[in-house]
């Protein structure tokens, strides 16, 4: 039954010794495979189980998972008689682990004398039909030993023996190499919790230590004063599992500790039954309060978890704002400067090493007349804005997020053939924005990929409406910290969004006011996406996140003041404007669902309100047009989000707009034959530079030619 836990709500409590999220589910009796099972473990993805069986012959048994870490769909597939040096029989094997990579298998060797681990290679990744006996770590005190873990770097290997009493460390120089062992330290005594050792287990950060065995049938829980260091364990609490057997003889937790298995062999009482037990751990990492202390014991992870759902909620809107605010700058431009001047405004000179974003920005160079200040319908007037925004979003259930970005818009309009007052276009945008959650190194990543029309109409008595509707296409690189592993992920994403701006414009001599209302509107679609850890093919914390889709609706009263300026030769115009503006966010909620790759029947779920829904903007802009063609533009705009944050935003770029006896052509032959030229009377002399490119040839074709003429 698919289980939906909320985890802004949802708390687990214990009682007695026992911890109340430990639920069994099931169980699987494989004693027709094995008379002494002992030793459990799983491959990363849960599509194989391992067991190691104590019989006549010693072995390891391999099981086929059909539903990962189901047991009930477990189907034996081949087993491997456990031989060590000199092809002597390996007597009493116990605990077992794999290498992350599955090519290197480990098992306790618990016979007296031999008491040590042995170390196979296989040949083919996680088939122990190719394994074969490599070398092994021999422990001096001849004390029956059991339990098995690594650091998972491989660095560290950890044993502990039947009635020693105690956790050994040891230190591995070759990693995952246990022939290299050494330097030991040993752990304070544990045997007030449990006097017949079976295995030990850590977290994946190396704080918690898991030991358990049959003198009390239960998993004693110990906190690590320093992360993968033994020397001092202290004891917090116990899982109890006697209701299902009290010959507990291996257990083994998946890597997120969403699911416990126990091993079970009563051939000792006379039943004569070997059974592998599973238990559901519905708290895992997410938002668990096993020790009811009101303290998660995994609370760092559980909040960048929550950090980058909210997260990917905010650079959606995000995103839809910087595409929107360039679009209104350009028609906030075009009212300003309405009959005075050149309509093209080239804010941003960028050469992109990018080639796609290249061919992007060269292909908006529409053909241009020669201008004289005067224009009609067959002009299209090219602009560019260049973009730097940084910022920091706040939380209370999760760490603060500092985001930093740019971006760069190309764009071109027309005055409509048949409407003087009214002027259309379009525009291409690529952004960046990068998210930098808590202080672990949690990072979101996106480029993002935009295009938009958009239409301006000026109206009887200065009224005037702006319209724009667009898409966009997104690229996210998700980076996750947990606990010592990092997973790293890419997801796509849609978007569409609107926008509606009616106002008036009224003059003054001194300054003029532009009071509007405006109504943002944004879908977008965020694809599901699976982590991957660094850590080889280790499922450590791996999260699978659904579809999510984000709704954001933006309602704006704001007024707009610009005063123009000319010096006295009048050979620039001097424009300054600023902009305050109420911002209201009627955005629905959105729901992110996630679940772990290696228990994928409990999805989690957390839902992002709208939390900033009262929003305040202000900006300063300046721009200077000379006589010459040069333009100077400038805007800085700041958002402030009640209690919530703020965002920064910066507009700065020279430009070159031509005049007079200069003029540019672009022209697109079917992408086989792209010719920019530029033409100019210079002293009397014609100067014609043109330029030919093929966009499609495999080998790139071009060619420049300069010419100078003169008439006389």
């Amino acid at each position: 039954m698919k289980k939906i836990f909320s985890i802004t709500i949802f708390f687990c409590f214990f009682y007695s010794n026992a911890f109340a999220f430990l639920e069994f589910k099931q169980e699987k009796d494989i004693s027709s495979d094995t008379k002494h099972l002992r030793g459990i473990t799983f491959n990363p993805d849960g599509s194989r189980m391992y067991v190691a069986s104590d019989d006549a012959t010693p072995k390891v048994i391999e099981y086929l998972l059909s539903v990962p870490f189901d047991i009930s769909t477990a189907a034996l597939t081949s087993e491997k008689n456990l031989t060590v040096a000199l092809g002597a029989s390996m007597d009493k094997p116990h605990a077992i682990e794999f290498k992350p990579d599955g090519k290197v298998m480990y098992v306790i060797h618990s016979r007296s004398g031999s008491v040590g681990v042995e170390q196979f290679n296989l040949t083919t990744a996680w088939d122990i039909e190719t394994l074969e006996h490599d070398t092994n770590f021999s422990i001096s005190d001849d004390v029956q030993i059991r339990a098995l873990a690594f650091k998972p770097d491989g660095t560290r290997v950890y044993i502990a023996q039947r009635d020693h009493g105690k956790v050994k460390q040891f230190d591995l120089p070759t990693p995952w190499d246990i022939s290299s062992a050494t330097n030991k330290v040993e752990s304070n005594d544990f045997t007030g919790e449990e006097n017949n050792l079976r295995n030990i287990q850590f977290s994946s950060d190396g704080t918690t230590m898991y030991l358990g065995g049959n003198g009390g049938n239960d998993i004693n829980k110990y906190k690590l004063s320093t992360a993968w260091d033994v020397s001092t364990i202290t004891h917090e609490t116990s899982y109890s599992i006697g209701l299902q057997t009290e010959e507990m003889r291996g257990f083994k937790f998946t890597a997120n500790f969403t699911k416990l298995y126990v091993t079970g062999d009563t051939a000792d009482t006379g039943l004569g039954t070997n059974v592998v037990y599973e238990y559901n751990l519905a708290c895992g990492i997410i938002n668990c309060d096993p020790d009811n202390d009101n303290d998660n014991d995994n609370d760092e992870d559980v909040k960048d978890v929550n950090a980058i759902i909210e997260a990917n909620v905010e650079l959606s809107k995000r995103i839809i704002k910087n595409n929107t605010l360039p679009i209104f700058h350009r028609i906030e431009w075009l009212r300003r400067h309405k009959n005075r001047d050149n309509l093209s405004k080239l804010d941003a000179k960028i050469d992109f090493t990018n080639p796609k974003i290249s061919k992007l920005v060269n292909a908006v160079k529409s053909k241009k007349k020669e201008v004289d200040r005067s224009y009609d319908s067959d002009d299209w007037f090219r602009w560019s804005e260049g973009r730097v925004s940084v910022g920091k979003n706040k939380s209370t259930t999760s760490p603060p997020r500092d985001f930093r970005g740019h971006g760069i818009s190309i764009g071109a309009d027309k005055i409509k053939e048949d409407d003087k007052d009214t002027m259309h276009g379009y525009v291409f945008q690529y952004g960046n924005d990068k998210v930098d959650i808590g202080y672990k190194g949690t990072t979101i990543d996106t480029d993002a990929y935009s295009f938009a029309l958009y239409n301006t109409k000026l109206r009887d008595n200065h009224f005037f409406s702006d319209t724009l509707i667009g898409i966009g296409l997104l690229d996210i690189d998700q980076k996750r910290v947990a606990e010592g592993d990092t997973l790293k992920g890419n997801r796509e994403g849609q978007q569409i969004y609107g926008s509606l701006t009616f106002g008036k414009r009224k003059f003054d001599e001194v300054i003029n006011l532009n009071p509007n209302i405006k109504l943002d509107l944004g879908y977008t679609k965020l694809k599901a996406f699976r982590e991957k850890s660094i850590l080889a093919d280790n499922l450590a914390d791996t999260l699978i996140y659904k579809d999510q889709n984000i709704k954001s609706a933006l309602a704006t009263i704001g007024i707009l003041l610009d005063k123009t300026d000319k010096d006295k030769q009048e050979d620039k115009i001097i424009n300054h404007h600023g902009r305050l503006e109420y911002i209201t966010d009627i955005s629905q909620s959105s729901d992110g669902e996630f679940y772990y790759q290696n228990s994928q029947s409990t999805v989690y779920n957390y839902t992002v309100d709208n939390k900033s829904k009262h929003n305040f903007r202000i900006g300063y802009g300046f721009d200077v047009t000379s006589i010459s063609g040069w333009s100077l533009i400038g805007n800085f705009e700041r958002l402030k989000a009640n209690g919530r944050g703020y965002a920064n935003d910066i507009y700065l770029s020279l430009g070159y707009v031509p005049i007079d006896k200069m003029k540019f052509m672009f022209d697109v032959n079917n992408l086989n034959n792209t010719i920019l030229s530029l033409t100019n009377n210079v002293n009397g002399f014609d100067l014609k530079i043109s330029s030919a490119y093929n966009f499609l040839s495999d080998v790139p074709e071009y060619s420049t030619n300069i010419m100078i003429s003169n008439k006389f």
